[in-house]
């Protein structure tokens, strides 16, 4: 199943988390909008907030650097990146982020969807990584 409706999704208008250190995560789509096909989170991480290592099981992440720099960690590579970058990380490789500077945005998609509920769970949930297939090697 593909997207059936439009999905517009208006700055600050989707569902957002806000961390005690001021990283955010707003869903931009949520599966449901995609039959389940993708999700998509507008994520502004600052720097000492990032990930750890980690594997996705079942999605493959799509990432594009809206804004500041980063160091791309995938595997055993370490690539510093900045805003207009644009990484294709499938499923299975250990990946994370390390920002350069205070903060930076990024437009994460997740292949299938549902992932962006891990990131920004419904009210009152506090999912299990591990549900989700996500794993710290």
């Amino acid at each position: 199943m593909s997207v059936q409706k439009p999905v517009l999704t208006p700055p600050h208008g989707g569902e957002k988390v806000t961390t005690s250190g001021g990283s955010s995560i707003e869903i931009k789509v949520e599966s449901s909008q995609s039959g389940g096909e993708y999700g998509a989170v507008l994520w502004t991480v600052r720097a000492g907030e990032e990930p750890p290592m980690h594997i996705h099981s079942r999605e493959d992440e799509l990432v594009y650097v809206v804004e500041g720099r980063l160091i791309a960690r995938v595997g055993d590579s370490r690539v510093e990146v900045g805003a207009g970058s644009y990484a294709a990380l499938p499923r299975g490789v250990p990946h994370t982020i390390e920002v350069v500077g205070d903060q930076a945005t990024l437009l994460a998609t997740y292949v299938p969807g549902g992932l962006e509920r891990l990131l920004v769970p419904r009210k009152g949930e506090k999912p299990d990584p591990a549900a989700f297939g996500v794993t710290f090697p």
